[in-house]
């Protein structure tokens, strides 16, 4: 993605992401707070409930900040569990 895409996405508040290693591929669900928040009440209101199987909130939805909580993540068994 190019910066212009990075904005877009920074902006929107979320953003699924595939992260891949040598045992594998998970796609995480990545939001900044404000939109998780949306997304729950939306979600909750419409169904009921709010699910989420891989999320990940960082303080807003930049390649920094993603690759920064990947990788804080990576070593915690956070990719190893269904």
């Amino acid at each position: 993605m190019d910066e212009y895409d990075w904005a877009v996405q920074e902006a929107k508040g979320w953003l699924n992401v595939t992260v891949a290693w040598d045992g594998g591929r998970q796609v995480v669900e990545v939001y900044d707070p404000v939109r998780l928040a949306q997304a729950v009440a939306d979600e909750t209101a419409r169904l009921g409930l709010f699910t989420a199987r891989r999320l990940l909130v960082v303080p807003s939805v930049t390649r920094e900040n993603i690759e920064s909580a990947i990788s804080a993540i990576a070593g915690k068994d956070f990719f190893d569990h269904g």
